[in-house]
Protein backbone atom coordinates (compact mmCIF):
# COMPACT_ATOMS: atom_id res chain seq x y z
CA UNK A 1 0.00 0.00 0.00
CA UNK A 2 2.86 2.76 0.58
CA UNK A 3 4.28 1.54 -2.67
CA UNK A 4 1.51 2.08 -4.21
CA UNK A 5 1.01 5.38 -2.46
CA UNK A 6 4.27 6.26 -3.67
CA UNK A 7 4.23 5.79 -7.37
CA UNK A 8 1.21 8.11 -7.42
CA UNK A 9 2.65 10.66 -5.49
CA UNK A 10 5.69 10.26 -8.36
CA UNK A 11 3.36 10.38 -11.12
CA UNK A 12 1.35 13.31 -10.10
CA UNK A 13 4.81 15.37 -9.75
CA UNK A 14 5.91 14.28 -13.19
CA UNK A 15 2.09 15.23 -14.80
CA UNK A 16 2.33 18.79 -12.68
CA UNK A 17 5.90 19.58 -14.05
CA UNK A 18 4.97 18.61 -17.43
CA UNK A 19 1.28 20.30 -17.52
CA UNK A 20 2.86 23.61 -16.62
CA UNK A 21 4.70 25.85 -19.14
CA UNK A 22 5.82 29.72 -18.92
CA UNK A 23 4.43 31.80 -20.84
CA UNK A 24 4.67 35.26 -21.49
CA UNK A 25 2.46 38.08 -23.11
CA UNK A 26 3.84 41.38 -25.05
CA UNK A 27 2.08 44.28 -26.46
CA UNK A 28 3.19 44.72 -30.02
CA UNK A 29 3.42 48.54 -31.65
CA UNK A 30 2.44 48.36 -35.30
CA UNK A 31 2.05 50.65 -38.12
CA UNK A 32 -2.00 50.60 -39.39
CA UNK A 33 -3.31 50.09 -42.92
CA UNK A 34 -6.90 49.57 -42.16
CA UNK A 35 -9.15 50.21 -38.92
CA UNK A 36 -9.45 46.44 -37.92
CA UNK A 37 -5.36 46.37 -36.84
CA UNK A 38 -4.04 48.57 -34.11
CA UNK A 39 -2.05 46.87 -30.79
CA UNK A 40 -1.37 43.09 -30.85
CA UNK A 41 -1.37 41.34 -27.78
CA UNK A 42 1.25 38.20 -28.33
CA UNK A 43 1.80 34.95 -26.10
CA UNK A 44 5.18 33.48 -26.22
CA UNK A 45 5.81 30.02 -24.43
CA UNK A 46 8.78 29.42 -23.46
CA UNK A 47 8.94 26.14 -23.34
CA UNK A 48 7.47 25.18 -26.48
CA UNK A 49 8.50 28.60 -28.64
CA UNK A 50 4.99 28.58 -29.46
CA UNK A 51 3.69 32.39 -30.21
CA UNK A 52 0.82 33.79 -31.19
CA UNK A 53 -1.57 36.47 -31.57
CA UNK A 54 -4.00 36.74 -29.09
CA UNK A 55 -5.73 40.04 -29.21
CA UNK A 56 -6.00 43.01 -31.39
CA UNK A 57 -6.98 46.12 -29.95
CA UNK A 58 -8.73 47.92 -32.71
CA UNK A 59 -9.37 51.96 -33.27
CA UNK A 60 -5.83 53.21 -32.87
CA UNK A 61 -3.98 54.58 -35.89
CA UNK A 62 -0.21 53.82 -35.35
CA UNK A 63 -0.35 52.55 -32.08
CA UNK A 64 3.53 52.44 -32.94
CA UNK A 65 5.03 52.50 -29.01
CA UNK A 66 3.16 51.12 -26.40
CA UNK A 67 3.74 50.38 -22.62
CA UNK A 68 2.05 49.42 -19.75
CA UNK A 69 2.48 50.38 -16.08
CA UNK A 70 4.29 47.86 -13.38
CA UNK A 71 0.66 46.88 -12.27
CA UNK A 72 -0.11 46.01 -16.15
CA UNK A 73 -3.74 47.59 -15.66
CA UNK A 74 -3.08 50.64 -17.54
CA UNK A 75 -1.55 50.53 -20.72
CA UNK A 76 -0.39 54.13 -23.03
CA UNK A 77 0.09 53.98 -27.08
CA UNK A 78 1.45 56.89 -28.75
CA UNK A 79 -0.51 57.13 -32.47
CA UNK A 80 2.46 58.17 -34.94
CA UNK A 81 0.23 60.90 -36.50
CA UNK A 82 0.29 64.48 -37.67
CA UNK A 83 -2.13 66.86 -37.63
CA UNK A 84 -2.33 71.19 -36.68
CA UNK A 85 -2.48 69.33 -33.15
CA UNK A 86 0.29 67.01 -33.54
CA UNK A 87 -0.17 63.28 -33.08
CA UNK A 88 -2.20 61.68 -30.22
CA UNK A 89 -1.30 59.81 -27.03
CA UNK A 90 -4.10 57.36 -25.71
CA UNK A 91 -4.62 55.18 -22.64
CA UNK A 92 -6.30 51.86 -21.98
CA UNK A 93 -7.50 50.53 -18.45
CA UNK A 94 -6.65 46.39 -18.84
CA UNK A 95 -8.33 43.76 -17.06
CA UNK A 96 -6.23 40.22 -16.72
CA UNK A 97 -9.27 38.59 -15.30
CA UNK A 98 -11.28 38.95 -19.24
CA UNK A 99 -8.47 39.56 -21.08
CA UNK A 100 -10.05 43.27 -21.84
CA UNK A 101 -8.71 47.03 -22.91
CA UNK A 102 -10.96 50.05 -22.24
CA UNK A 103 -9.87 53.04 -23.85
CA UNK A 104 -10.22 55.85 -21.01
CA UNK A 105 -8.50 58.95 -22.93
CA UNK A 106 -6.63 60.35 -26.00
CA UNK A 107 -5.07 63.80 -25.98
CA UNK A 108 -3.31 65.27 -29.21
CA UNK A 109 0.48 66.00 -28.16
CA UNK A 110 0.99 68.96 -29.76
CA UNK A 111 4.01 67.35 -31.81
CA UNK A 112 3.83 65.51 -35.01
CA UNK A 113 4.96 61.80 -35.23
CA UNK A 114 5.10 60.90 -31.42
CA UNK A 115 7.43 57.82 -31.53
CA UNK A 116 8.13 57.19 -27.88
CA UNK A 117 6.50 57.95 -24.72
CA UNK A 118 7.25 56.77 -20.94
CA UNK A 119 5.92 56.83 -17.45
CA UNK A 120 7.66 58.83 -14.60
CA UNK A 121 9.38 56.82 -12.07
CA UNK A 122 6.63 57.21 -9.77
CA UNK A 123 3.71 57.08 -12.35
CA UNK A 124 2.02 60.05 -12.01
CA UNK A 125 3.06 61.66 -15.43
CA UNK A 126 3.54 60.51 -19.19
CA UNK A 127 6.13 61.94 -20.92
CA UNK A 128 5.82 62.11 -25.06
CA UNK A 129 8.55 62.56 -27.44
CA UNK A 130 7.34 64.15 -31.14
CA UNK A 131 9.83 62.85 -33.87
CA UNK A 132 9.01 65.76 -36.26
CA UNK A 133 7.29 67.70 -34.32
CA UNK A 134 10.94 67.77 -32.20
CA UNK A 135 9.56 68.34 -29.08
CA UNK A 136 8.52 66.84 -25.64
CA UNK A 137 5.00 66.85 -24.15
CA UNK A 138 4.11 66.14 -20.52
CA UNK A 139 0.51 64.61 -19.42
CA UNK A 140 -0.37 64.07 -15.57
CA UNK A 141 -2.21 60.29 -15.64
CA UNK A 142 -3.93 59.08 -12.44
CA UNK A 143 -3.84 55.64 -10.86
CA UNK A 144 -7.19 54.32 -12.96
CA UNK A 145 -5.17 55.60 -16.28
CA UNK A 146 -7.18 58.67 -17.23
CA UNK A 147 -4.64 61.25 -18.76
CA UNK A 148 -4.93 64.79 -18.24
CA UNK A 149 -4.22 68.22 -20.55
CA UNK A 150 -0.92 68.89 -21.17
CA UNK A 151 0.77 70.57 -18.22
CA UNK A 152 4.30 70.92 -19.81
CA UNK A 153 6.18 71.38 -22.89
CA UNK A 154 9.68 71.67 -24.35
CA UNK A 155 10.42 72.64 -27.67
CA UNK A 156 13.93 71.87 -29.28
CA UNK A 157 15.72 74.05 -31.64
CA UNK A 158 18.80 73.34 -34.25
CA UNK A 159 20.18 71.03 -36.58
CA UNK A 160 23.03 69.43 -37.10
CA UNK A 161 25.25 68.33 -40.26
CA UNK A 162 23.11 65.76 -41.96
CA UNK A 163 20.73 68.10 -43.44
CA UNK A 164 18.56 65.59 -44.98
CA UNK A 165 18.10 63.84 -41.66
CA UNK A 166 18.95 66.61 -38.97
CA UNK A 167 17.54 69.95 -40.85
CA UNK A 168 15.39 69.78 -37.42
CA UNK A 169 14.88 68.37 -34.06
CA UNK A 170 14.14 65.09 -34.46
CA UNK A 171 12.85 63.25 -30.55
CA UNK A 172 13.58 59.88 -30.73
CA UNK A 173 14.36 58.04 -27.21
CA UNK A 174 12.95 59.11 -23.10
CA UNK A 175 15.17 56.98 -20.43
CA UNK A 176 14.82 57.85 -16.91
CA UNK A 177 18.44 57.36 -14.93
CA UNK A 178 17.72 54.54 -12.64
CA UNK A 179 18.98 56.57 -9.27
CA UNK A 180 18.70 60.25 -9.86
CA UNK A 181 15.88 62.56 -10.82
CA UNK A 182 16.87 63.15 -13.90
CA UNK A 183 15.69 61.78 -17.63
CA UNK A 184 17.18 61.70 -20.86
CA UNK A 185 16.38 62.19 -24.07
CA UNK A 186 18.38 61.31 -27.63
CA UNK A 187 17.47 64.15 -30.25
CA UNK A 188 18.62 63.05 -33.33
CA UNK A 189 18.20 65.48 -35.77
CA UNK A 190 20.62 67.92 -33.74
CA UNK A 191 23.31 65.27 -32.57
CA UNK A 192 22.62 65.92 -28.96
CA UNK A 193 21.62 63.89 -25.46
CA UNK A 194 19.61 66.07 -23.20
CA UNK A 195 19.71 65.63 -19.45
CA UNK A 196 16.68 67.12 -17.86
CA UNK A 197 15.83 66.79 -14.24
CA UNK A 198 12.46 66.28 -12.97
CA UNK A 199 10.41 66.76 -9.77
CA UNK A 200 7.66 64.43 -9.25
CA UNK A 201 6.06 66.79 -6.67
CA UNK A 202 5.73 69.73 -9.16
CA UNK A 203 2.95 70.00 -11.35
CA UNK A 204 4.91 70.99 -14.28
CA UNK A 205 7.36 67.90 -13.84
CA UNK A 206 10.33 68.96 -15.77
CA UNK A 207 12.89 71.32 -14.81
CA UNK A 208 13.37 72.94 -18.46
CA UNK A 209 15.70 75.53 -17.01
CA UNK A 210 17.79 73.28 -15.52
CA UNK A 211 18.41 70.84 -18.79
CA UNK A 212 22.18 70.18 -20.06
CA UNK A 213 22.76 69.28 -23.83
CA UNK A 214 25.41 66.96 -24.49
CA UNK A 215 26.74 67.25 -28.09
CA UNK A 216 28.13 63.95 -29.65
CA UNK A 217 29.59 63.67 -33.00
CA UNK A 218 27.86 65.50 -35.70
CA UNK A 219 26.31 63.69 -38.19
CA UNK A 220 25.50 60.19 -35.90
CA UNK A 221 22.14 60.85 -35.18
CA UNK A 222 21.56 59.20 -30.90
CA UNK A 223 18.51 57.23 -31.81
CA UNK A 224 17.80 55.21 -28.51
CA UNK A 225 19.71 54.91 -25.00
CA UNK A 226 20.35 52.31 -22.65
CA UNK A 227 21.81 52.52 -18.91
CA UNK A 228 23.57 49.73 -16.80
CA UNK A 229 21.60 49.11 -13.54
CA UNK A 230 23.98 51.29 -11.32
CA UNK A 231 23.51 54.44 -13.73
CA UNK A 232 27.22 55.20 -14.21
CA UNK A 233 27.45 53.70 -18.18
CA UNK A 234 24.84 55.16 -21.48
CA UNK A 235 25.24 52.78 -24.40
CA UNK A 236 23.61 54.54 -27.87
CA UNK A 237 22.72 53.78 -30.80
CA UNK A 238 23.82 56.35 -33.80
CA UNK A 239 21.39 55.80 -36.39
CA UNK A 240 23.35 57.40 -39.41
CA UNK A 241 26.00 56.16 -38.64
CA UNK A 242 25.69 52.43 -37.97
CA UNK A 243 27.42 52.46 -34.65
CA UNK A 244 27.76 52.09 -30.78
CA UNK A 245 28.58 54.52 -28.50
CA UNK A 246 29.49 53.79 -24.41
CA UNK A 247 29.47 56.55 -22.28
CA UNK A 248 30.68 56.64 -18.49
CA UNK A 249 27.99 59.06 -16.72
CA UNK A 250 29.52 61.45 -13.19
CA UNK A 251 28.56 64.38 -11.81
CA UNK A 252 25.49 65.75 -15.03
CA UNK A 253 28.04 64.79 -17.71
CA UNK A 254 28.45 62.05 -20.10
CA UNK A 255 31.78 61.22 -20.96
CA UNK A 256 33.12 59.30 -24.42
CA UNK A 257 34.22 56.19 -23.75
CA UNK A 258 34.26 53.91 -27.14
CA UNK A 259 32.27 53.91 -30.16
CA UNK A 260 32.03 50.86 -32.44
CA UNK A 261 31.04 49.84 -35.94
CA UNK A 262 27.75 47.81 -36.58
CA UNK A 263 28.81 47.50 -40.34
CA UNK A 264 31.19 48.06 -42.94
CA UNK A 265 29.11 51.18 -44.27
CA UNK A 266 28.54 53.58 -41.78
CA UNK A 267 26.52 56.19 -44.24
CA UNK A 268 23.21 53.72 -44.39
CA UNK A 269 21.45 55.00 -41.60
CA UNK A 270 19.85 51.93 -40.00
CA UNK A 271 20.59 51.06 -36.49
CA UNK A 272 17.89 51.14 -34.68
CA UNK A 273 17.28 48.88 -31.16
CA UNK A 274 19.52 48.70 -28.40
CA UNK A 275 18.73 46.06 -25.77
CA UNK A 276 21.16 44.81 -22.80
CA UNK A 277 21.14 41.77 -21.15
CA UNK A 278 20.21 41.69 -17.24
CA UNK A 279 23.81 40.22 -16.39
CA UNK A 280 24.99 42.94 -18.33
CA UNK A 281 27.56 40.84 -20.24
CA UNK A 282 26.25 41.26 -23.51
CA UNK A 283 24.72 44.63 -25.49
CA UNK A 284 22.34 43.53 -28.75
CA UNK A 285 21.40 46.27 -31.34
CA UNK A 286 19.71 46.03 -34.43
CA UNK A 287 20.27 47.25 -38.27
CA UNK A 288 18.02 47.40 -41.03
CA UNK A 289 17.61 47.91 -44.44
CA UNK A 290 20.28 46.58 -46.80
CA UNK A 291 21.63 44.86 -43.46
CA UNK A 292 18.77 43.31 -41.86
CA UNK A 293 20.77 41.69 -38.66
CA UNK A 294 21.41 41.93 -35.03
CA UNK A 295 25.05 42.51 -34.24
CA UNK A 296 25.89 41.10 -31.02
CA UNK A 297 28.69 42.14 -28.71
CA UNK A 298 30.27 41.15 -25.59
CA UNK A 299 30.93 43.53 -22.39
CA UNK A 300 34.56 42.62 -20.84
CA UNK A 301 36.71 44.93 -19.22
CA UNK A 302 34.42 47.47 -19.51
CA UNK A 303 35.20 47.38 -22.88
CA UNK A 304 32.50 46.53 -26.13
CA UNK A 305 33.43 43.80 -28.55
CA UNK A 306 31.48 42.34 -31.62
CA UNK A 307 31.34 38.74 -31.26
CA UNK A 308 28.17 37.92 -33.78
CA UNK A 309 26.45 39.47 -36.44
CA UNK A 310 23.09 37.31 -37.65
CA UNK A 311 20.26 37.72 -40.26
CA UNK A 312 16.93 38.70 -39.52
CA UNK A 313 13.91 39.37 -41.94
CA UNK A 314 13.96 42.20 -43.45
CA UNK A 315 12.98 45.77 -41.19
CA UNK A 316 14.32 44.57 -37.73
CA UNK A 317 13.11 47.19 -36.32
CA UNK A 318 12.72 46.62 -32.62
CA UNK A 319 13.60 43.61 -30.60
CA UNK A 320 13.35 42.21 -27.31
CA UNK A 321 15.41 39.91 -24.57
CA UNK A 322 12.77 37.59 -23.00
CA UNK A 323 12.34 37.14 -19.27
CA UNK A 324 14.18 34.27 -18.89
CA UNK A 325 16.88 35.68 -21.23
CA UNK A 326 16.92 32.33 -23.15
CA UNK A 327 15.32 34.05 -26.55
CA UNK A 328 14.99 37.46 -28.52
CA UNK A 329 11.82 37.97 -30.52
CA UNK A 330 12.51 40.24 -33.41
CA UNK A 331 9.53 42.37 -35.11
CA UNK A 332 10.51 42.84 -38.32
CA UNK A 333 8.59 45.67 -39.80
CA UNK A 334 9.40 44.97 -43.80
CA UNK A 335 8.54 40.71 -43.31
CA UNK A 336 5.40 41.50 -41.08
CA UNK A 337 7.04 39.24 -38.74
CA UNK A 338 7.65 38.29 -34.98
CA UNK A 339 10.35 35.83 -35.43
CA UNK A 340 11.72 34.20 -32.07
CA UNK A 341 15.94 33.54 -32.12
CA UNK A 342 17.48 30.93 -29.18
CA UNK A 343 19.79 33.26 -27.16
CA UNK A 344 22.85 31.07 -25.42
CA UNK A 345 23.14 33.00 -21.80
CA UNK A 346 26.62 31.83 -21.53
CA UNK A 347 28.19 33.03 -24.67
CA UNK A 348 25.46 35.87 -26.03
CA UNK A 349 25.07 34.16 -29.06
CA UNK A 350 22.20 34.00 -31.15
CA UNK A 351 20.64 30.85 -33.34
CA UNK A 352 17.33 31.83 -35.89
CA UNK A 353 14.31 29.09 -34.70
CA UNK A 354 11.31 28.19 -37.37
CA UNK A 355 9.04 29.89 -34.55
CA UNK A 356 7.56 32.93 -35.91
CA UNK A 357 3.60 34.95 -36.04
CA UNK A 358 2.59 37.29 -38.92
CA UNK A 359 1.22 41.10 -37.48
CA UNK A 360 1.44 43.95 -39.92
CA UNK A 361 4.33 45.96 -39.62
CA UNK A 362 5.64 45.19 -35.91
CA UNK A 363 7.80 48.00 -34.43
CA UNK A 364 7.81 47.39 -30.79
CA UNK A 365 7.53 44.96 -28.13
CA UNK A 366 6.50 45.61 -24.42
CA UNK A 367 7.01 42.82 -21.81
CA UNK A 368 3.01 42.44 -20.72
Amino acid sequence: MKIRIGIIAIISVVFVSCSTSKSTNYLVGTYTDSESQGINVVQFNEESKAISVQKVVSGIENPSYVIANKAKTIVVSVEETASKDGGKVTSYSYDSNSNTFTKLSSFFTKGDHPCTVAFSPKEDFIVVGNYSGGNLTVFPIDKSGNLSESVNSIQFEGQSSNLERQEKPHVHCIVFHPKENKMLVADLGRDVIEIIPFDENSKAFLQNDKSVAVKVVAGSGPRHLVWNNAGTRLYVTFELTNEVGVFDYRNNQLIPVQTIALTKEKTSGSTAELRLSNDEKFLYASVRGVDNHIVVMKIADDKLEKIQTILTERTPRNFIISENQKYVLVASQGSNLISVFDRNKKTGLLTKTSSAVSINKPVYLFSF
